[in-house]
């Protein structure tokens, strides 16, 4: 665990995130499933980061990403951060 969160945590807020703004169904939100399957582009990604910022109260540094990143690859980016910013 960092800073009060783990994977698990994280990736929950990322999957709240995508069904609150891009009101996809949460069954849909598996951790494996390519964003652009679910329709998300890299602008909307810029967007998931802003807020993961705002929600956590940090600054990304490392944006280190696959092409066609899943939701396990922006929670463990999210959580690499979390581990660098301590």
């Amino acid at each position: 665990m960092t800073n009060g969160l783990g994977m698990e945590r994280v990736k929950t807020m990322v999957v709240d995130f995508f069904v609150e703004r891009f009101e996809l169904p949460r069954a849909r939100l598996l951790g494996e499933t390519p964003l652009r399957e679910l329709g998300l582009d890299s602008i909307m990604m810029l967007d998931v980061m802003l807020e993961v910022e705002d929600r956590l109260g940090i600054k990304l540094r490392d944006l280190a990403m696959p092409a066609n990143p899943t939701i396990d690859d922006i929670a463990a980016l999210i959580e690499r951060n979390l581990v660098s910013d301590k």
